[in-house]
C-alpha cells in the first residue's frame, strides 16, 4: 500500500511527463482506507485560517464523498461550520424527521432565547439530539445554509424567468417600432407623451407642460387620444412598457433639464426609501390606511417628501428588485403586518414618527 509521504507530493507548475510515475502511485491508492485527518497539513485545532488565504498545498483530491483536509482548508476556513466538518457532526434523526421550516423555526426560537449561552437550555438542546452546545450551533449553521441555498435556487429561477419576458418584451417593442406603432403623433413622441402625464401627475401645471412639449391644448388632447387608442389596440403591451418606462423616469428628452415646479420640495432622489426597503413597506402601508380612513394619498406622501411622481418611482425600484428577491418578497409580507397593525391603532393623519 502506498505511504502518506508517497501520496503526497507536491507536482504544481510540473508537465504531465515529469509526473507520471506519481499518476502510476495515485491509481493505485486505496481510498476506501483515506482518513483526511491523517494527511500533512491537515489543521484540526479548528481555529479560524484566514479566508483569503489558499491552503491547499497538494494538487490531487481523492474523488469521495467524505471530508477532506484540501476542502476543508479552502472552502471552510472559520467558523462553527469548520468545526462541524472536522468532526464529522450528523444532523440528529429527532430534527431530520422534522420539515425543514419547522426544524430552522423551533432551533432558532431555542437560540434566539439564550442571553450568554446556551448552557441553561441544555435539556432542549439534548431534546432533539444534539450532543452539546456546538452541535447544536453546527446543525442552526447547516439548516441556515441550506435555506439560503433554496433561496438562492429560487432567485435564480425568478431571474432565467424575467430574462426570457424581457427578451419577448423586447421583441414586441421591436415589432412595434417596425410597424409604426410607435411613430410621433403630430410630432409627440410617445416618450414625451409619457413623460409629460407624469410632470402634470406631480403637480406640474398643464400650461407649463404645454410649453416645454411645445405645443397647444387642442392638439395635446388630440395626441392623448390617440396614443391612448393606440395602447388599448396594443395586445402585446409594447406601448404600455414604453410608457411607464418614461412616466416612471420621467427626467428625459424636454423634460431633462425643465426646473419645474413638480421637483420643488420633493427629496426623493436623496431620499432613504431607495436604500431602505421598510420604509418603503411603512409608506405603502401609512397610504392603505389613511385611504381606508379618506385621508388623501399625496398629502401622506408629502410628509414623507415625496410627490405622485416620485411615488411612481420608487414603487418601479422596488418592485423590480422583488422579481427576483425572494427573501425580500417575505418580508415584505411581515413588515405589511407590522406597519398595517402600527397605523391601524392610530390615526393615519396624526403626526409620525420618521
Amino acid at each position: 500500500m502506498s505511504t502518506v509521504n508517497e501520496l503526497y507530493q507536491d507536482v504544481s507548475g510540473k508537465q504531465k511527463n515529469e509526473y507520471r510515475d506519481y499518476m502510476r502511485i495515485i491509481d493505485r491508492m486505496d481510498w476506501h482506507s483515506y482518513d483526511y485527518t491523517t494527511w500533512p497539513c491537515a489543521d484540526l485545532s479548528f481555529q479560524d485560517l484566514e479566508e483569503g488565504k489558499n491552503y491547499d498545498l497538494w494538487p490531487f483530491k481523492p474523488n469521495l464523498n467524505e471530508p477532506h483536509w484540501v476542502d476543508l482548508n479552502n472552502q471552510i476556513k472559520s467558523g462553527i461550520r469548520r468545526y462541524g466538518f472536522v468532526n464529522k457532526l450528523k444532523m440528529p434523526e429527532q430534527v431530520l424527521e422534522l420539515s425543514h421550516e419547522d426544524a430552522t423555526e423551533i432551533l432558532n426560537d431555542i437560540k434566539n432565547l439564550k442571553n450568554s449561552d446556551l448552557s441553561e437550555f441544555k435539556d432542549q438542546i439534548h431534546e432533539y439530539g444534539f450532543s452539546d452546545e456546538n452541535h447544536f450551533l453546527w446543525g442552526i449553521a447547516i439548516l441556515d445554509s441550506a435555506e439560503e441555498k433554496a433561496y438562492d435556487a429560487a432567485d435564480d429561477f425568478l431571474k432565467e424567468q424575467k430574462a426570457k419576458l424581457d427578451a419577448q418584451m423586447d421583441a414586441h417593442i421591436e415589432a412595434a417600432e417596425a410597424g409604426g406603432l410607435l411613430d410621433p403623433i403630430k410630432g409627440i413622441d410617445m416618450k414625451t407623451w409619457a413623460a409629460a402625464n407624469a410632470k402634470i401627475a406631480g403637480g406640474m401645471d398643464l400650461d407649463e407642460v404645454l410649453k416645454v412639449v411645445g405645443t397647444e391644448k387642442p392638439i395635446w388632447d388630440e395626441v392623448s387620444a390617440e396614443w391612448t387608442a393606440r395602447m388599448s389596440q396594443d395586445t402585446t403591451f409594447a406601448i404600455s412598457k414604453v410608457y411607464g418606462d418614461a412616466f416612471v423616469n420621467s427626467n428625459i428628452g424636454k423634460f431633462a433639464d425643465a426646473g419645474n415646479s413638480q421637483n420643488v420640495g420633493s427629496t426623493a432622489s436623496n431620499n432613504d426609501i431607495y436604500e431602505d426597503f421598510e420604509l418603503y413597506v411603512k409608506v405603502m402601508c401609512h397610504q392603505n390606511m389613511g385611504a381606508a380612513q379618506g385621508k388623501d394619498a399625496a398629502s401622506i406622501l408629502q410628509q414623507y417628501g415625496l410627490t405622485v411622481t416620485d411615488w411612481s418611482t420608487v414603487g418601479m425600484h422596488w418592485v423590480t428588485k422583488m422579481a427576483t428577491d425572494t427573501r425580500m418578497a417575505l418580508k415584505m409580507g411581515e413588515l405589511m403586518e407590522k406597519y398595517n397593525a402600527e397605523f391601524a391603532s392610530a390615526k393615519v393623519g396624526d403626526d409620525i414618527d420618521f
